[in-house]
C-alpha cells in the first residue's frame, strides 16, 4: 500500500466506518442477549429487546453497505462482494482488495479529480 498501511480501509480514510459498524453490531448482540436473558424473569420484555436487536443489526448491515465505497468510482464494496463471494469468506475478501472489482482502479490511492 502506497501510504504505509495495511489495509485499504485505513488508506482511504472509511476506517471509522467499521468502528460504527462494530458498535452497531455489539449493541444488537447485546439487545439479544438481554432479551435471552429477559426470558428468565417472566419474559414481559424478550420482543421488545429481541425487535430491537434485529432492527438495529439490520440497520448496521444497510448502513455498512451502503457506505463503504469506492474512492474512485462510488461502487458499493460490501455489496459487490457479499453478492459475488461465498458466504463464509466475503469479509476476508473485502480486507484484502487491492483493487476495486467494479472499475479496477486501486483502492489505496486517493482519487484524482477529473477536470
Amino acid at each position: 500500500m502506497s501510504r504505509g498501511t495495511s489495509s485499504w480501509i485505513l488508506a482511504t480514510g472509511q476506517a471509522w466506518k467499521l468502528y460504527v459498524t462494530v458498535a452497531g453490531f455489539t449493541g444488537a448482540l447485546g439487545l439479544l442477549t438481554v432479551a435471552f436473558f429477559s426470558l428468565t424473569s417472566g419474559g414481559r420484555t424478550f420482543m421488545a429487546f429481541a425487535a430491537c436487536g434485529l432492527f438495529l443489526g439490520a440497520a448496521t448491515f444497510v448502513w455498512f453497505t451502503a457506505s463503504l465505497r469506492c474512492p474512485h468510482c462510488a461502487a458499493k464494496l460490501v455489496w459487490t462482494m457479499v453478492s459475488s463471494r461465498p458466504h463464509s469468506s466475503w469479509v476476508i475478501d473485502l480486507a484484502a482488495l487491492e483493487r476495486c472489482p467494479v472499475c479496477k482502479a486501486r483502492l489505496d490511492q486517493a482519487a484524482t479529480p477529473t477536470p
